[in-house]
């Protein structure tokens, strides 16, 4: 039974894409790593800290390790197990070269953001001791980051969340109360507090602005806007400072009108911006049916796969029976002979 159920284990493991496996098992080891280093007060070696990242220490390797740390068992099985599942539908949609991107993007601009939250936080309002054990750290981040990526891809779509049900389109919003919420209560406690909110931002400035998939870059859809981050009441609102803000950086050329033809890509209105509106459509129809196809194709070679395995193992089993019917008959041959055979 116990032979059986590790293989079960293995099994199902196995079923998840490699590049997410990998993934998994660096979690798992930085898991251990933070929870020993928080014991022997360590965490600096790995967790986001603007006194050990300013000179003369320079710890900048800390701007990717940090988001791999964990320093609590239960939020670290939680990540990893959300970043199995979710990377099994994404992984395969997005390539394993596109979904290792969006992760280390996310990781190092969320961690350089939280750096100069912080460092601003001390310049205005100090707090020297705060700035000095606040150890950021967590992949709570990322699993925020893919929830933006599933509101994109699967905007209506109801998922399971223990006894309740959500629509994608609003786990980001769900996730980021919840961090205010508990930050409220605890405070800067809350070890990820500013990767979660700055790594849904930025995967949402990503992929709204930068993706290139089948030839389209970034997404231009509705309900990808940045107004549906918020609740209705407040929709209207956020349109407007929306647009301004996306004037202000196409001034600057941090952003390009020309890129996004039809509309900014923060408001959803298309004042003073004029284009063939069919053109988007079509390239935004194209580039969905491409990833439809693509992880259509992903999926059925999994179960090809799969099956294959299953037969094998069906083989193997067969075999081995065999083998043991077989020695089991010679040993009862054995045993015959040897009980015919006289003193």
């Amino acid at each position: 039974m116990d032979s059986i159920s590790t293989n079960n284990v293995l099994s199902n493991f196995n079923n998840f894409p490699r590049l997410t496996k990998t993934i998994a098992i660096t979690l798992s080891v930085f898991l251990f790593l933070g929870i020993f280093c928080n014991y022997y007060n360590k965490l600096s070696f790995l967790t986001l800290n603007v006194v050990y990242i300013a000179p003369p220490r320079f710890y900048l390797w800390t701007f990717f390790t940090a988001s791999l740390t964990e320093t609590s068992i239960i939020s670290g099985i939680f990540n990893i197990l959300s970043l199995l599942f979710i990377g099994k539908y994404l992984e395969p949609i997005w390539g394993s070269r596109e979904f290792i991107k969006f992760i280390l993007v996310v990781i190092f601009f969320s961690s350089l953001c939280s750096f100069f939250f912080f460092v601003f936080k001390f310049m205005f309002f100090g707090g020297i001791e705060l700035i000095m054990e606040a150890n950021v750290c967590g992949f709570s981040g990322v699993i925020g980051a893919f929830s933006v990526a599933l509101k994109q891809l699967i905007t209506e779509q109801e998922l399971d969340f223990f006894l309740l049900k959500i629509r994608a389109k609003w786990i980001p919003s769900i996730l980021i109360l919840f961090r205010v919420i508990l930050f409220s209560f605890i405070g800067f406690q809350d070890k990820s507090f500013t990767l979660v909110i700055y790594g849904i931002f930025v995967a949402w400035i990503y992929l709204r602005f930068y993706q290139v998939k089948s030839g389209v870059k970034g997404d231009l859809n509705e309900s990808f806007s940045f107004y549906t981050f918020f609740p209705d009441p407040i929709q209207a609102p956020i349109k407007v400072i929306s647009n301004i803000v996306f004037k202000i950086l196409c001034k600057l050329s941090i952003c390009s009108s020309s890129t996004f033809s039809n509309q900014s890509i923060l408001p959803t209105t298309n004042n003073n911006i004029n284009n063939d509106d069919s053109n988007y459509s079509i390239a935004d129809m194209e580039r969905r049916r491409a990833l439809a196809v693509k992880a259509l194709e992903e999926r059925m070679q999994q179960q090809q796969q799969q099956h294959q395995q299953h037969q094998q193992q069906h083989q193997q089993q067969h075999q081995h029976q065999q083998q043991q019917q077989q020695q089991q008959q010679q040993t009862n041959l054995n045993i015959s002979i040897d009980s015919q055979d006289p003193k």
